[in-house]
């Protein structure tokens, strides 16, 4: 019976330490998308290698982060603004050299930095829920201190800059037009399609210990503030959807959602060929051509 029972008791030590490792595993993961040090990486690009003369900014948002930007004025004097929005894990830099071209279409351009990534402050990022507090403060910052250049307001992103370009539009009427390039349908997917992806984290039964823990750090269920959700108030304002049809992280089936619950009038092109965040690169002349396209027929 000794014997039984010391046995007993070794199985179920064994049960709790994998146990332990496993919600230890979980954890790592979560803190991993919620604290992204690793992502953040320095520019590699600056608008005055492409002949662009341009202010550096400086903004804080209403959580006190401080955030850090470029502001572009067209060749000749505009009202016209598109504020352009990286991804996870990206900076300001790496979509400058795919959009700087909308500067001479007759377009102020403001880029700026997400909360903790590129040269912005911040330690947490939440791939879009925080992430809406910054863009808020990039229109409120442009308002009070250059509303000359902002009567009309267009909004590009990609990736998480894609999703918060369209919840920003949803619920904020003074934006004119948006255009979300590999924007994710739901929070709780892209965030479980990246575990796997990157770490090999299966869904069942991990992923909801993942999600718990970012739910419990960020103090809101995050999955309220989808595109899915949001994309139907955008209309009748318009929306382009760009997405690239290999995409290995946000498969272009979710573009195709998206599209189906946008409303009037909308567009969606999926960039034959094209992985996550390489529709620029694949498309070529007909991606700068269909964004040159979409914000002079709606900006």
């Amino acid at each position: 019976m000794s014997s039984l029972l010391t046995i007993i008791l070794l199985v179920l030590g064994i049960l709790a330490l994998l146990v332990l490792g496993t919600v230890g595993g979980c954890i790592h993961v979560a803190k991993k998308v919620l604290h992204p040090v690793s992502k953040r990486k320095a520019l590699d690009a600056w608008p005055d290698q492409f002949g662009l003369p341009y202010e550096n900014v400086t903004f804080k948002t209403q959580d006190n982060v401080q955030l850090k930007g470029w502001f572009i004025t067209s060749p000749e004097v505009s009202d016209k603004t598109i504020i352009l929005m990286h991804g996870w894990g990206m900076n300001r830099s790496d979509i400058l050299k795919n959009t700087y071209f909308l500067r001479d279409l007759g377009f102020n351009l403001f880029y700026f930095d997400f909360r903790a990534l590129g040269e912005s402050g911040g330690k947490t990022s939440s791939i879009g829920y925080l992430e809406l507090k910054d863009v808020s403060a990039a229109i409120s910052f442009l308002k009070q201190t250059r509303p000359q250049f902002c009567a009309k307001i267009g909004l590009y992103g990609l990736s998480m800059g894609g999703m918060v370009a369209i919840c920003e539009t949803a619920h904020n009427p003074e934006i004119a037009c948006v255009v979300a390039e590999a924007s994710y349908y739901s929070f709780r997917r892209v965030v479980s399609r990246w575990a796997w992806v990157n770490r090999r984290v299966p869904y069942f039964p991990l992923m909801p210990i993942v999600l718990h823990y970012i739910r419990k750090q960020l103090g809101v269920n995050p999955e309220r503030f989808s595109p899915k959700y949001n994309i139907p108030k955008i209309s009748p304002r318009p929306i382009l959807l760009i997405h690239g049809r290999y995409d290995n992280l946000v498969p272009a089936a979710q573009a195709k959602l998206l599209y189906k619950r946008a409303g009037e009038p909308k567009e969606l092109w999926l960039v034959p060929g094209a992985k996550h965040n390489k529709c620029a690169e694949v498309g070529g002349f007909e991606y700068k051509q269909r964004l040159a396209d979409f914000f002079r027929k709606y900006l």
